[in-house]
């Protein structure tokens, strides 16, 4: 990522996947992970998904001063996405999918290679971390303007290690995948295969779906 190194301190322009675009200055680059402030927030982009990166050229750099108010404290060791996440948890963060896939809440567990994430609007969300295009944290906020302190999600329940072992603890429930944003995503778990999860849909017809294009998952109420 030394390529980036020259960029620090300057606004850019990023484009991630789901052709989404992002200005602001370049504060650090990790070893997976670089991080902007647009003016208003912190963001934490997982270097994976970006699409583009280039310098923007302007005199109102005023506007990304930030307040070295970092919400996380500064790390010896090179900044990670894993680190982020765990330094993340229990701050009111939003996180961005894909498309109009926007999540707010509270990131709960970091586990190998997905999150336990508690929403307001969608309870426990399990995202598996490879589909994280952005991460910002939200400071001296709460999602909805929720009291602080009032709890949505308080159980003790235990999760998996993978994704893949989480989902098999929801077989014969109704599970949405992708916040149920589609239909044909919705319905009982039927089975978990290494690659494909076999889904029975709401009009009773069994649909197969790749798990490595899932990009979140959470029981139906």
């Amino acid at each position: 990522m030394n390529s980036l190194d020259s960029y620090i301190g300057q606004i850019i322009d990023v484009e991630v996947s789901s052709k989404k675009s992002i200005i602001g200055k370049l504060l650090e680059v990790g070893s997976d992970i670089i991080v902007l402030f647009n003016g208003q927030h912190y963001v934490y982009l997982p270097v994976v998904h970006l699409i583009s990166v280039k310098k923007v050229e302007t005199t109102y750099t005023e506007e990304y001063i930030n307040n070295d108010m970092s919400p996380f404290e500064k790390e010896e060791k090179q900044l990670s996405m894993k680190q982020i996440l765990t330094n993340a948890s229990g701050k009111f963060v939003e996180l961005f999918l894909t498309g109009s896939h926007t999540v707010h809440g509270y990131i709960r567990y970091v586990k190998e290679d997905y999150i336990v994430f508690d929403s307001p609007a969608f309870k426990t969300i399990y995202i598996p971390i490879v589909h994280l295009k952005w991460l910002i944290p939200y400071i001296n906020q709460t999602p909805y303007q929720i009291k602080i302190g009032q709890q949505f999600n308080s159980s003790d329940e235990s999760f998996a290690h993978t994704f893949k072992e989480q989902m098999k603890m929801y077989i014969g429930k109704i599970v949405l995948f992708d916040l149920g944003k589609d239909s044909g995503k919705i319905g009982i778990l039927n089975q978990v295969d290494p690659v494909l999860v076999e889904l029975v849909t709401g009009n009773g017809k069994t649909i197969y779906l790749n798990m490595t294009h899932l990009k979140s998952m959470h029981e139906g109420k």
